[in-house]
């Protein structure tokens, strides 16, 4: 049996073990006592990381924070918050938006809910229990906040402990009846975030996601279903209606103006005759053989992943125009040394694809939203080189410029190349508290580049009757090789 014990890697801050006793596996009813126990100590955990999440927070708050001298005003002022983000996502390896939960909650948990913080630390509730309570109480007045979570953990059981879901659902109800402002000027403060978002999905899907107001969203919602219920009707139609609601909102988006032609009233088209119509700009990395038909291999969607390859070639057919990236020895200059400091737009474009995102470790924010930084300050002599520039987001950028984080370059790239000298340069991103990790381009490799290993079909089944297998021992002749197929490139 494996032994299952627990010693953390860093004795001198985390001293001690944890071992699961022989009776959780052996004795009547072990199992369920020890899932008990581990779940006290998830909780235990969780209360102990916010107190770490905390005071990581008030540390870096000490740090002398003013940075270069005769910078601009950053990040609205809130220099400390910034920077304990960026270190907490760098420590946990977690994108800045999850670490910036953790912070709020963490910090939100230790100094405004004590006594939820205890309830978390003794087992009362979980971790998902506090965030709930928590993430409710943050859209009180501060004198409202603390009176509103220990009414709200009083109730957090009922003969047992309530599921997360149930809890969040009465913390929710609870902060609208103890709400001390009302409901019109709670209305017109939520307005403000109102938004779109996108989450890529699997196999060539995303979601795409409004926060509106109740009204406009349940007239938009009901507008789509009546064009998806009036298309359902026709004959023919194979589509089911939340199919029909989906190619609704996306016509009514992309479509051309009603009544024309290209866009008849009463129809709504299929995902694949919206295509002829996307007029954004969008990016997609194509393989050449995925572009003349010769392959099957999946091409890039920026901002996205993969997609299949007939709906690349659709989509590069639609375009009004392509851009081919050009390398320096083919007409774009990457290199202008000191004659300019903004990069022209080959340079820009050749950067938006050779680093895809934000390079500080772990940052998704896409080329198009980023900034072109010198690795080595132009202030501080550097040059408007591809090998010295680098897309940072503006949140990153400006922690560059303050001088509280750096972008420096390595002695040698990876394959032992002079780092420096590269149009992809080997780079370095240090924190506040000394954190080195590598800022790398966005690796498409795992999507474009041909495999490393080629895997075999599956052998088809047997015919019946058909069960000779070779004796023990006898040498069977060499398989027929599978055709290679051409690489993706």
């Amino acid at each position: 049996m494996v032994e299952l014990g627990f010693a953390s890697r860093f004795p001198d801050v985390l001293a001690g073990g944890l071992e699961l006793a022989a009776e959780a596996l052996t004795a009547p009813g072990g199992t369920a006592r020890a899932l008990r126990a581990l779940a006290d100590f998830d909780a235990y955990s969780a209360a102990l990381r916010a107190v770490l999440v905390d005071r990581l927070a008030a540390e870096i708050a000490e740090e002398p924070l003013e940075g270069r001298h005769g910078q601009p005003t950053r990040l609205g002022g809130h220099i400390a918050h910034a920077v304990a983000v960026s270190e907490l996502a760098a420590l946990q390896g977690t994108s800045e938006h999850a670490a910036a939960r953790a912070l709020n909650f963490s910090t939100a948990l230790v100094n405004t809910h004590p006594a939820v913080h205890e309830a978390l630390a003794s087992g009362d509730i979980t971790e998902a229990h506090a965030r709930a309570l928590v993430d409710q109480a943050a859209t009180l007045p501060e004198h409202a906040a603390e009176p509103y979570a220990l009414e709200a953990l009083a109730r957090a059981r009922k003969g047992r402990l309530r599921t997360p879901g149930e809890f969040r659902t009465l913390a929710r109800d609870l902060r609208e009846r103890l709400h001390p402002d009302s409901i019109t000027h709670r209305r017109a403060a939520a307005r403000e975030d109102r938004r779109v978002w996108l989450q890529p999905e699997d196999d060539g899907m995303c979601t795409l996601t409004a926060l509106l107001p109740a009204e406009a969203g349940h007239a938009a919602y009901q507008r789509i279903d009546a064009l998806a219920r009036a298309a359902h009707r026709a004959d023919g139609e194979a589509r089911t209606l939340p199919q029909l609601r989906a190619d609704a909102l996306a016509h009514a988006v992309l479509r051309a103006p009603e009544g024309t032609a290209a866009a008849p009233a009463a129809a709504v088209p299929t995902p694949e005759d919206l295509l002829a119509g996307v007029k954004a700009e969008i990016v997609v990395h194509i393989p050449a053989a995925v572009a003349l038909g010769a392959s099957d291999a999946p091409a890039l969607l920026d901002g996205h992943g993969p997609i299949d390859p007939a709906t690349a070639r659709a989509l590069a057919a639609a375009a009004p125009t392509w851009q081919r990236l050009f390398t320096d020895t083919e007409g774009t200059p990457l290199a202008l040394g000191r004659t300019a400091y903004r990069p022209p737009a080959g340079l820009r474009r050749f950067l938006n694809y050779r680093d895809g995102t934000c390079r500080v470790p772990g940052c998704t924010r896409p080329a198009h939203t980023t900034e072109a930084d010198h690795a080595t300050e132009w202030q501080d002599g550097g040059t408007t080189d591809a090998a010295n520039l680098a897309l940072l987001c503006p949140r990153h950028h400006a922690l560059k410029s303050l001088a509280l984080h750096h972008l420096t370059h390595t002695t040698e790239d990876a394959d032992g190349t002079e780092g420096t000298d590269t149009p992809s340069p080997a780079l370095i991103w240090t924190t506040l508290l000394g954190q080195a990790l590598p800022a790398e381009p966005l690796d498409r490799d795992h999507v474009l580049a041909p495999r490393t290993t080629d895997h075999p079909p599956p052998r088809p089944p047997e015919p019946p009757g058909n069960t000779q297998h070779p004796r023990h021992g006898q040498q069977q002749g060499p398989r027929e090789r599978e055709p290679e197929v051409p690489p993706p490139f």
